[in-house]
């Protein structure tokens, strides 16, 4: 059973390693431009800033499923599928990505005056109206380009999309601090935003043409079954799109409403430091859903690799959350040089829903790779309905720390509905699973509970060395209390250390190139 089980989470595991190290690198890139953009904005600006991230976040979500429909088909041809209907596929991501763009585009021009009143923007509404267009059209740039992402994903040419990533990410981040230092203020900023998503749709389509130029996207080859199959398929996960964008984005835009741009910016950046959970979120989706779309119709196989893909996930999301929680005021010290307690109280907050929520990714990318999205749907749905229901009374009862606080409690309750819903619908046991969740969890409460406990007898001081200091052993005692539970419970066995020597030989630069090289000679 385990080695039948090798091959594929290898390769899922390799995938993820090349996907991780481009994040890792996007992550360092943008930790080391926001202190800058944010002490050259300042407060006020840099919350505006964040509303229209959040907007453009909010259109973005708004891709009809499509996404997940382009990855699912191209995957579905290197395993006997309809090359034409991939294609066909693809043609209609384009044609969706330049509608929506328009349509936000139109929209935008036309509400901007109760757009700009609702925000609180004030006398720097017509600079922000100015960024929002820009930002837009990165936007509509990024849309044309995502379906010749999905062939890479789908095609699982990894290497290529990490470097394009990362590649566009450094540079965006490098664009990001030139025009802050040189004076640039919201508008310069969204200029540079934009930059950054023609050299990143630039990278993409150049990686297809040359790795896999026969699945193009195609506007001649479209039919009506291509249109009623993919909007089928992909509006129950519009659904769940949508619902994503009210627990996602919803915070900004209550905050902006009731306390101004300003508070906007602590929930940002706490939420950003948070954010740092749902990289094995992004990963796992892009590496795992292509591989569980070709074992779909193997059901051990792919619960096989859902528990194994759930485990790590676990072990990552608890005890990334228990340091967040603890470190939260020197991180974000360390982090902007300066003391704020807004985002702070927002990584405390924050951090235990989000890592509930990413520790059922590879449930949702089961679902999504047996046509059933819908599970997942009725989640989203929960969650967004239960987010909305709490957020005025606990905003009413403490302040902006309710509004972030429903997002946490929404987020446990819907992940656990779906955990169960999940497994009942599709009659898996759901022993497995509670056998993959209880002692990473358990291990990292016991390691932050300790930790926490020691951290007040080590008081530091104001500066960022402090801060560095009093970040390094809270981590470093968290993840070492947490590793020894983890192997008292022996919860790691001879197939994960197979399974982090398929990591280590994947990452070599001969295996990186291979998967692009295979697909070309097909």
């Amino acid at each position: 059973m385990a080695s039948a089980t090798l091959p594929l989470t290898s390769r899922v595991a390799g995938n993820s390693a090349r996907l991780f190290a481009a994040r890792i690198v996007s992550i360092l890139a943008g930790m080391a431009s926001l202190p800058v953009v944010y002490a050259r904005l300042g407060t006020r600006s840099y919350g505006i800033w964040a509303v229209l991230a959040g907007m453009v976040a909010i259109v973005r979500l708004a891709d009809l499923g499509l996404g997940s429909a382009q990855i699912r088909e191209v995957a579905r041809v290197a395993d006997g599928g309809c090359r034409r209907q991939a294609r066909a596929v693809l043609g209609l991501g384009v044609a969706w990505g330049a509608c929506l763009s328009a349509l936000a585009l139109t929209c935008t021009a036309i509400c901007w005056p109760w757009l700009a009143h609702l925000c609180r923007l004030g006398s720097l509404g017509s600079p922000a109206r100015s960024a929002l267009l820009l930002l837009l059209a990165g936007f509509f740039v990024d849309s044309l380009a995502m379906p010749w992402r999905a062939v890479l994903e789908g095609t699982q040419s990894y290497a290529a999309v990490a470097r394009a990533s990362a590649a566009s990410t450094v540079a965006g981040a490098a664009l990001a601090v030139g025009v802050v230092e040189l004076g640039g203020g919201l508008v310069a900023l969204a200029a540079s935003t934009a930059t950054t998503s023609v050299l990143a749709a630039a990278m993409f389509v150049r990686s297809v043409r040359r790795s896999a130029p026969e699945l193009a996207p195609t506007f001649r080859e479209i039919r009506r079954a291509d249109v009623s199959y993919a909007f089928a398929y992909g509006s129950r996960i519009q659904l769940a799109n949508v619902a994503g964008a009210v627990n996602s984005e919803m915070d900004r835009l209550v905050l902006t409403f009731f306390f101004g741009p300003p508070a906007v910016a602590g929930y940002d950046i706490g939420s950003r430091l948070v954010g740092q959970l749902r990289l094995p979120t992004g990963i796992i989706l892009t590496a795992l859903f292509p591989a569980a779309s070709r074992a779909a119709r193997e059901p051990d196989r792919l619960d096989r690799l859902y528990i194994a893909m759930t485990r790590y996930l676990a072990v990552f999301t608890t005890t990334g959350a228990a340091v967040l929680m603890v470190s939260a005021y020197p991180l974000v010290r360390l982090w902007l040089a300066r003391p704020m307690p807004a985002a702070a109280r927002a990584v405390e907050i924050l951090a235990p829903g989000c890592a509930v929520a990413v520790c059922a990714s590879a449930a949702a990318v089961v679902t999504r790779a047996e046509g059933r999205p819908g599970r997942e749907t009725r989640s989203g749905l929960l969650a967004a309905g239960l987010n909305l229901l709490l957020t005025y009374p606990l905003l009413r009862l403490i302040g902006p720390s309710g509004v972030l606080l429903s997002t946490t409690l929404a987020a446990v309750g819907a992940t656990g509905y779906f955990f169960v819903h999940f497994h009942r619908s599709s009659h898996r046991p759901i022993g497995p699973l509670l056998c993959a969740l209880w002692p990473p969890t358990l291990a990292a409460a016991i390691a932050g509970a300790i930790t926490e406990a020691l951290a007040g007898r080590f008081p530091g001081g104001p500066g960022r060395t402090s801060a560095a200091l009093a970040v390094a052993w809270q981590t470093g005692l968290i993840v070492l209390l947490a590793a020894v539970l983890l192997a008292a419970f022996r919860y790691f066995d001879g197939n994960d250390r197979s399974r982090l020597r398929a990591v280590i030989t994947q990452l070599t630069p001969r295996r990186i190139v291979a998967p692009a090289m295979v697909w070309r000679n097909r």
